[in-house]
């Protein structure tokens, strides 16, 4: 496992040695000096009294027990990826960023040019957004439209505290008010112009403001850069566009500071809640989002439309463990709660979603009583369940009576579960369909082995618990023999792929081989298995000296003894299956998944040897472990954002 992309080892290096580490955590927490090192409050959970050490190499939290570098603390405080978390720091400490020995020295230069002029027009929004539109609302005597403004914020329940805190402004009527404001300040117009802030006129020279007649809402990144705007229509100027209806809300044009795909309104506002919570709310406006902030619910965060994207999903997974979706209950939210769910669930991620009694938007739902409709909303929030589960159990309960849409809700169950790229999650569901809902296996095809929605016995359900399912955390449990006669809880369909390729040791042996090579020194091909019986099997084999050779060429001896009926089925049905196109590529995945889990499995043996180091005061030893475990964490972010994305090459 290498360094990701440009950022390698020795560049890492440099950057640590050009920056504070007190600085940059001190930027955001309170830091006293005590000793050699300095003291906080932990910025990564509600830490009461000061538990989160720093000094110049590393931070640790005696109470959550958080530990890292500046990039891992940009990271976590912020949501930022590793890219990112790399790039704000060398801004911050003015050095240049790798970019590539492909790369001549003038496209280095013109790079370099380029992100300059992105952060130059980033503070020009944010120069705009807090100097202009913002006073114009807070402050603005020039136009009956800040009045407007000012009270149709208060009607809709809006706060002035609230309007600080998301920095809402408004653009006047005028065609050159901020283009005037913007020259008065010998402000970059070419870069107001390129960037959206302006626009050049076709009818005459000059310039004219791009936003007018309009609430305008700051689009603040996790690095709090102002991105763009996002306008929503006046009434006043709603009602006298009858002939030509302008649009109800505007944003700024896509550019290198503002993609669409990417962005979450309300983000920046909320990382520190949702970080806490490890709970996000996406609801589908702006108003949304500062309704349930202003009523207490910040983690509340919007897309600026009514779709999430997989970068939106992988913003969220950086900060959040749970992500529920709470779109309008009309046709469009409810369309776009299914397309969420489906796409997410590619990715092996389970939406979650609310049982919301009302036709009503959020924000109007908590204008109507603020006081008992927030204790509901509340109570469906904490009750959330996963969007895959609640969408199954509606298609088959409005299916009951009827065959014909009965057959129709199989299919689409069978399509959702066939998409989920969670194997685990597709298992467990599969068998609540064979059990709960009846569905015949044949109509489940590949998704049900054999066994699958199978109850065990006591017998089975002791084995199962003295050891022969998964690992728990980084214990491996104890296996015991299980007579050939018995069944066993179904290997997970992923170790009965893994497996299967592996039997097949003359084709596949080799890229098993490899991936071992990937592994940590201490581990062996058997760590490539998360099933305990399948692993205590593959270990005994490999330490065989006779045992590839045994399973290549007399594979019924390499199975017999206390094997269970379970993992001897899918040594045979692997040794008889017939090659067919594309298997390296499935392996590959398979491969790649393994190692990513024996590394995470790793990374748990790690952290227990950091706290019993902790605990007995071995600060050296701590230490040592500690950058061990920085260096394992950002392997393991790459080995996620690769398995996630599905790229397996």
């Amino acid at each position: 496992m290498k360094s990701k992309g440009r950022f390698n080892s020795e560049w890492i290096s440099s950057l640590k040695s050009a920056i504070s580490l007190v600085e940059i955590v001190g930027e955001n927490v309170e830091l006293r000096k005590t000793g050699n090192r300095f003291m906080g409050r932990c910025p990564f959970h509600g830490d009461r009294s000061p538990s989160f050490s720093v000094n110049p190499e590393f931070y640790y939290c005696f109470g959550c027990k958080e530990t890292g570098d500046a990039i891992s603390f940009q990271m976590k405080l912020h949501g930022l990826s590793f890219e990112e978390a790399c790039e704000d720091l060398a801004e911050k400490a003015k050095i240049p960023l790798p970019e590539g020995s492909s790369l001549t020295s003038e496209e280095e230069r013109a790079l370099y040019l380029k992100r300059q002029r992105v952060q130059k027009a980033a503070r020009l929004n944010y120069f705009a957004s807090l100097n202009y539109y913002h006073q114009n609302l807070v402050r603005g005597s020039g136009s009956p439209m800040f009045e407007e403004a000012r009270e149709y914020l208060k009607k809709r329940g809006i706060t002035s505290a609230t309007i600080e805190k998301f920095q809402v402004g408004v653009a006047g009527p005028g065609y050159e008010g901020l283009t005037r404001f913007l020259m008065d300040a010998k402000a970059p117009l070419d870069l107001a112009r390129d960037f959206g802030l302006i626009r050049a006129s076709q009818k005459q020279a000059g310039d004219y403001d791009f936003f007018r007649e309009r609430l305008l809402f700051p689009l603040i990144d996790l690095r709090g850069r102002v991105t763009g705007f996002g306008g929503r229509i006046m009434p006043s100027a709603d009602a006298r566009s009858q002939e030509v209806k302008l649009p109800k809300y505007l944003n700024s044009a896509e550019s290198e500071l503002f993609q669409k795909s990417k962005f979450l309104y309300g983000l920046y506002q909320a990382k520190l809640a949702i970080r806490e919570t490890e709970l996000a709310v996406v609801v589908e406006g702006y108003f949304d989002v500062i309704s349930l902030h202003q009523a207490g619910i910040e983690n509340a965060v919007a897309p600026c439309g009514t779709s999430l994207t997989e970068d939106h999903l992988k913003t969220l997974g950086r900060l959040a463990k749970k992500i529920i979706v709470f779109f309008d209950q009309d046709e469009a939210g409810i369309t776009a709660t299914q397309k969420s769910m489906e796409m997410a669930l590619r990715g092996g991620v389970l939406l979650y979603g609310i049982r919301f009694e009302s036709k009503l938007d959020p924000d109007e739902f908590l204008l109507e009583d603020p006081k008992g409709n927030l204790e509901k909303l509340k109570s469906w929030i904490e009750g959330a369940r996963p969007l895959l589960d609640s969408s199954i159990e509606r298609i088959f309960s409005e299916s009951e009576n009827d065959l014909e849409a009965r057959s129709q809700a199989i299919k689409t169950a069978v399509g959702w579960l066939k998409s989920f790229n969670d194997p685990v999650g597709r298992s467990v569901r599969v068998s609540q369909l064979v059990e709960r809902w009846r569905v015949p296996r044949e109509a489940l095809g590949a998704l049900a082995p054999e066994g699958a929605g199978a109850r065990p016995s006591s017998a089975q359900s002791k084995y199962q618990e003295r050891g022969g399912g998964q690992s728990v955390g980084n214990v491996r449990t104890r296996s015991i023999a299980v007579p050939s006669g018995m069944r066993r809880m179904p290997i997970s369909p992923a170790d009965r792929q893994l497996l299967q390729f592996f039997v097949k040791v003359n084709r596949y042996g080799k890229f098993f081989l490899l991936a071992r090579q990937e592994m940590h020194e201490k581990n062996t091909l058997s760590d490539l298995f998360d099933d305990t019986e399948v692993r205590q099997w593959v270990r005994g084999l490999v330490e065989d000296p006779a045992g590839i050779q045994r399973l290549t060429h007399a594979p019924e001896s390499a199975i017999q003894g206390e094997v269970s009926q379970e993992l001897r089925s899918v040594i045979m049905e692997g040794l008889l299956q017939e090659e067919v196109p594309g298997e390296e590529q499935v392996l590959g995945g398979l491969l790649k998944r393994a190692v990513f889990r024996a590394w995470v499995r790793f990374s748990h043996e790690l952290k227990a040897e950091m706290l019993a180091a902790d605990s007995r005061q071995d600060i050296e030893k701590f230490k040592e472990l500690s950058e061990q475990f920085l260096d394992l964490q950002r392997k393991l972010k790459e080995f996620e954002d690769s398995y996630v994305s599905g790229k397996t090459d």
